[in-house]
C-alpha cells in the first residue's frame, strides 16, 4: 500500500467515513413546491399539506440523490456522445488516455488565487418510504413519514491542503510556503426519521389566507462522525519533513463504527449494512415549522353551491395569486455514544517526521501513533476531553418560498434554502444554501418545473422537474441527463405515489345538484326535490304540479288560489277577489244571498227583490226611493208617515198625533188668551184684546210713548220715525247682509259649508252685544225635485242656523224658524240663477 503521510490519512479518513456522503440541500427541486407536491411538498413547507389538492396523498417510494463539489471541474465536451450510459458503458476508449486527467478536469479556481474558496464536497442521498397524509377536515390535515437519511460535509478545505492531499506530499510546489487560517471540517450523519406531520388553517378570511404547519420528528442514530481542525498552521520541507505544524485536532465517530475499523484493520470487512440499521444513538427529537400565507384577491370565484350547502370552497383548484411562506426545518439532534479510537488533541512542533505515519493504514493505527506522540513527545498535548458521548445536530435550515400565478396553471416560484447551523461547530451537519427560480406549469395530473439555482457547491444550474400522473422524476441539474460543458456534480430524483385528489362534483344540468344525487340529471331543478324542476317555485315538483308554471298550493296539487278563498283559481270565477264555493268564489259582501256584481247595493244588506239593497224600515219602498227610510210610510208619500191623516207629513207636522191645517204646521189653531180671537187671528195671541185691535190690547209695552197698536216694536223702545222699533246701525245691516249673501249649503244636505261660517259668527257676536234683539230664520229652495221633499230641505237649512246660533251662545228663545219651501220665490225657476237666488235662507232682526 501506498505510504499514507499524515495529511492525506486525514483526508482519506474524512472521504471514507461515511459510506455514502450526504448534503441536505432542498430535494426534489422542481417538484416539491408544487401545488400537487403532497406529502412531499413537507419536507419544504410542513403547513402545505392543509388546504392542498389531496384528499389522500401516499408516497410508496421515492429517493433523492445529488453529488456536488467545488473543487474541480469535469469537461462533459470530451465525452464522445452527450449521453452518460453510452459514453461510460459502449463507447469507452476516451477512458484510455492517460492524460485523461489532466485533460478533463480542471480547478474550479487555482490553489494559488489568493481569493480561492475552500474547497468542499456535497453528496445527498434521502430515502422515503411510505410517506403519507390526509385531510381529517377542511382545516385540519395530518400525515406521517418515514425517512433514512445520510449527511456528511466535507468543507473549509484550504485550497492547498486539497491540492497536497490530490497529488501527495512529494508536490514540489507547496514546500517550503506557510500555509495557514484553513479550518478542516468533516461532520457525517446517517439516521432514520419517523415524522408526524400537523397542519391547520388559521384564517381563511375573503382574500386573505393563512395557515400553519409543524412536523414532529423522533431520530434514530445509525452512525455519525466528525473531524475539526482548526487554527491549522503548517509548512512543508519536503515530502518526509515539516517545518512546521501547529494546530488543535479532534476526531471521533460513533462507537459501531468501530466494528467496521476491526474488520479493516483485520483484513475483512465482514460488517455489513443491516448492523448499522438499529438505534446507535438516543432517541432524538426534532422539529419542522412552517406558515404560509395566500393572496387571493379573486377568492368569490372558488366558491359554489351544491347540494344544499352553500359558500363551499372549490378545494380541487388553486385560489391564490401570491403564496408567501416561511419554514424552519430539521431543528434538532440526537446523541451519540463516542468510540474508543476518538481523539481530541493539540500540536504545536518542529521539523516534524512524517514517515512515523508511513504505516498507518487505518484509523486505528493512526490513532495509536498520535497517542504515542502525546506520551513521548511534549509538543504534542491531550486536550481535556471527559465526555463519552457527543450530540450531533440536525442540517438545521431557513426556507422563504414566494409563489406567483401567472395566468391559470402557469407559475412562477423563488425559493431560498439558507443553512443555520454554524460551521465551526465540531458536531453538526448542514445544509447547502441553495437559491432557485422556477417557473412551472402545475395541473392535477401533470406538472413541469424548470428550476435555475444557484448551490453553494454546484453553482449555477437549469433543471427538470415533472409529475406524470403517480410518477415524480426530476434532475435539478439538466447536465445530468444531458452532458455537456463543465459538470460538478449531478442529482436525480423520482418517486411513486398514490393520490387521491378531491375533485368537484359533475353538475350538467348546473343546477347545483351534483350528478351523483340528481334524479333529474338533464333537466335543471331544486335540491328540495334531489334535482327535479320546480317552475313555478311553489315547492311543489313539475311532476305533480297541475299547474307547473303558476305558484299554488299543496291541496290544489300546485294550483294558485290567489284570492285565498279557498276556491283554486281555475274555478274561481272571481280569482282576484275572496268569495263564496256557491257562487263560484265570487264575494257576497254584505252576506245577503246575492253576489256582488249581481248587487246593486253591495255593501248593504238587501233583498233580492229589490237587487240586493235594503228596505230598513220594511214599508216595501227600498231605502234609496225612501225619503224617510228609517221610518214606514205609504208610497204616494215617498215612504213618509201621516199619522195624523192631515195631508201633513208628520216629519214636517208640528203635531203630528193631532190633525190641524198645513198653515199652522198641521197644528188646530188655539185661541190662547181666550179673547175669541184665534191665535192666527190674534196679534197679542197671549194677551186678551179687541178685535178691532187684533186681539191685542191698547198698551205701551215698551214705553216709548208709541202705543202698542201704532207700535212696530211694542216691547222694543224705538223712535216714532222707525214706527217704534230701534234702528238698526248700518254696520249691523251690512253684517247681515253679508251673512245672508255668503251663506251656502252642501248640495241637497243641510250641513252648512265652512266658507259661510266666518260671516255667520260675525252675526252671533252682534246677537251676543243685543240680548234684546232676536233673529228670525226663513228656509226657502227652488221648485227642482219634490216639494215635500223641498219643504223638509226648508226647514232643516233654516234649523241648522238655528242650532249654529245656539252653539255660539244665543238662546233658543230669541230665534225663530220659519220653512217655506219653494212656495215663496224671490226670481224665476227657469234659470239656473233664479233658482240658485231661490236657494236661500232669509235672516232677520226682530224686536218685540
Amino acid at each position: 500500500m501506498k505510504r499514507l503521510n499524515f495529511f492525506r490519512l486525514l483526508f482519506v479518513f474524512i472521504v471514507t467515513t461515511c459510506i455514502s456522503n450526504i448534503s441536505n440541500s432542498q430535494n426534489y427541486l422542481g417538484v416539491i413546491h408544487s401545488n400537487y407536491a403532497g406529502i412531499m411538498g413537507a419536507d419544504l413547507q410542513p403547513a402545505s399539506i392543509v388546504d392542498s389538492r389531496f384528499i389522500v396523498d401516499v408516497n410508496l417510494f421515492s429517493f433523492n440523490v445529488d453529488v456536488w463539489q467545488n473543487a474541480k471541474n469535469f469537461d462533459a465536451d470530451i465525452l464522445p456522445k452527450r449521453n452518460w450510459l453510452y459514453s461510460l458503458r459502449k463507447d469507452t476508449a476516451w477512458q484510455d488516455d492517460p492524460d485523461l486527467y489532466e485533460n478533463a478536469f480542471s480547478d474550479v479556481t487555482d490553489y494559488e488565487d489568493p481569493n480561492a474558496k475552500a474547497r468542499g464536497i456535497y453528496t445527498n442521498v434521502q430515502l422515503d418510504v411510505l410517506n403519507f397524509m390526509f385531510h381529517i377536515n377542511p382545516k385540519i390535515a395530518v400525515g406521517f413519514s418515514a425517512k433514512v437519511r445520510f449527511i456528511n460535509n466535507v468543507d473549509e478545505i484550504h485550497p492547498k491542503v486539497a491540492r497536497l492531499a490530490e497529488d501527495g506530499l512529494d508536490f514540489e510546489p507547496l514546500w517550503n510556503q506557510q500555509i495557514d487560517g484553513s479550518l478542516l471540517s468533516q461532520n457525517a450523519m446517517a439516521w432514520a426519521e419517523y415524522g408526524v406531520n400537523y397542519a391547520q388553517v388559521i384564517s381563511d378570511e375573503g382574500e386573505h389566507f393563512f395557515k400553519a404547519g409543524g412536523r414532529l420528528k423522533f431520530n434514530q442514530g445509525l452512525a455519525s462522525s466528525y473531524v475539526h481542525a482548526g487554527d491549522l498552521d503548517f509548512q512543508l520541507l519536503n515530502k518526509d519533513t515539516a517545518t512546521t505544524l501547529r494546530g488543535n485536532f479532534n476526531f471521533g465517530y460513533s462507537d459501531n463504527i468501530d466494528k467496521y475499523f476491526e474488520d479493516q484493520q483485520n483484513g475483512g470487512v465482514d460488517f455489513s449494512f443491516n448492523e448499522f440499521y438499529q438505534m446507535t444513538s438516543k432517541l432524538g427529537l426534532g422539529v419542522d415549522l412552517g406558515f404560509v400565507y395566500e393572496w387571493r384577491p379573486n377568492w368569490k370565484d372558488y366558491k359554489y353551491d351544491m347540494d344544499g350547502e352553500t359558500n363551499i370552497w372549490r378545494r380541487d383548484e388553486t385560489k391564490y395569486k401570491l403564496r408567501v411562506g416561511a419554514s424552519l426545518l430539521d431543528l434538532g439532534g440526537m446523541r451519540f455514544t463516542k468510540a474508543g479510537r476518538s481523539r481530541d488533541f493539540s500540536v504545536d512542533t518542529e521539523n516534524l517526521n512524517l514517515k512515523i505515519f508511513e504505516d498507518a493504514e487505518t484509523i486505528g493505527q493512526f490513532s495509536a501513533i498520535v497517542d504515542s506522540l502525546i506520551e513521548n513527545d511534549p509538543d504534542w498535548t491531550e486536550n481535556e476531553d471527559t465526555d463519552e458521548t457527543y450530540y450531533m445536530n440536525t442540517p438545521t435550515a431557513l426556507s422563504i418560498q414566494v409563489d406567483y400565478n401567472i395566468w391559470k396553471d402557469f407559475y412562477v416560484n423563488a425559493t431560498a434554502y439558507m443553512n443555520v447551523n454554524n460551521p465551526t461547530n465540531a458536531s453538526n451537519v448542514r445544509a447547502a444554501s441553495q437559491y432557485s427560480l422556477t417557473p412551472s406549469y402545475d395541473f392535477k395530473w401533470f406538472g413541469l418545473g424548470i428550476p435555475i439555482s444557484y448551490h453553494t457547491y454546484g453553482g449555477f444550474r437549469a433543471g427538470l422537474g415533472a409529475r406524470l400522473g403517480p410518477l415524480t422524476i426530476g434532475v435539478p441539474d439538466l447536465k445530468t441527463l444531458f452532458p455537456g460543458g463543465n459538470v460538478r456534480g449531478a442529482g436525480v430524483y423520482a418517486g411513486v405515489r398514490v393520490p387521491i385528489l378531491y375533485g368537484h362534483p359533475s353538475d350538467i344540468d348546473n343546477d347545483k345538484v351534483s350528478d351523483e344525487l340528481d334524479e333529474c340529471i338533464d333537466v335543471p331543478g331544486v335540491w328540495t326535490f334531489r334535482g327535479c324542476p320546480d317552475t313555478d317555485e311553489d315547492g311543489i315538483p313539475d311532476a305533480t304540479d297541475d299547474c307547473p308554471m303558476e305558484p299554488g298550493l299543496e291541496k290544489f296539487n300546485g294550483c294558485p288560489d290567489k284570492d285565498g278563498d279557498g276556491i283554486m283559481d281555475k274555478e274561481d270565477d272571481c280569482p282576484e277577489t275572496p268569495g263564496l264555493k256557491e257562487f263560484n268564489g265570487c264575494p257576497d259582501t254584505d252576506e245577503d244571498g246575492l253576489m256582488d256584481k249581481e248587487d246593486d247595493c253591495p255593501e248593504e244588506a238587501g233583498l233580492k227583490e229589490f237587487n240586493g239593497c235594503p228596505d230598513r224600515d220594511n214599508d216595501s219602498i227600498p231605502d234609496f226611493e225612501d225619503a224617510c227610510p228609517d221610518v214606514p210610510g205609504p208610497k204616494e208619500l215617498n215612504g213618509c208617515p201621516d199619522t195624523d191623516n192631515d195631508g201633513i207629513l208628520d216629519f214636517l207636522d208640528g203635531c203630528p198625533e193631532t190633525p190641524g191645517p198645513e198653515e199652522n204646521n198641521g197644528c188646530p189653531w188655539p185661541d190662547t188668551d181666550e179673547d175669541g180671537i184665534l191665535d192666527k187671528d190674534d196679534d197679542c195671541p197671549n194677551l186678551p184684546g179687541p178685535k178691532e185691535n187684533n186681539g191685542c190690547p191698547y198698551t205701551d209695552t215698551d214705553n216709548d210713548s208709541i202705543p202698542d197698536k201704532d207700535d212696530a216694536c211694542p216691547e222694543t223702545p224705538g223712535p216714532r220715525s222707525n214706527d217704534g222699533c230701534p234702528e238698526i246701525e248700518e254696520e249691523v245691516q251690512e253684517i247681515l247682509k253679508t251673512a245672508f249673501d255668503n251663506l251656502q249649503f252642501e248640495t241637497a244636505r243641510a250641513k252648512i259649508k265652512e266658507e259661510s261660517i266666518p260671516s255667520l259668527n260675525e252675526l252671533a257676536e252682534v246677537l251676543q252685544k243685543q240680548p234684546e234683539w232676536s233673529l228670525q230664520i226663513a228656509g226657502h229652495t227652488d221648485n227642482v225635485g219634490n216639494a215635500q221633499s223641498n219643504l223638509i230641505l226648508s226647514k232643516k237649512r233654516a234649523e241648522a242656523v238655528k242650532e249654529f246660533m245656539m252653539e255660539r251662545g244665543i238662546s233658543e228663545d230669541r230665534l225663530f224658524v220659519l220653512f217655506f219651501g219653494q212656495t215663496q220665490p224671490i226670481e224665476s225657476n227657469d234659470t239656473a240663477e233664479g233658482r240658485q237666488a231661490n236657494r236661500r235662507v232669509e235672516m232677520t232682526i226682530i224686536f218685540k
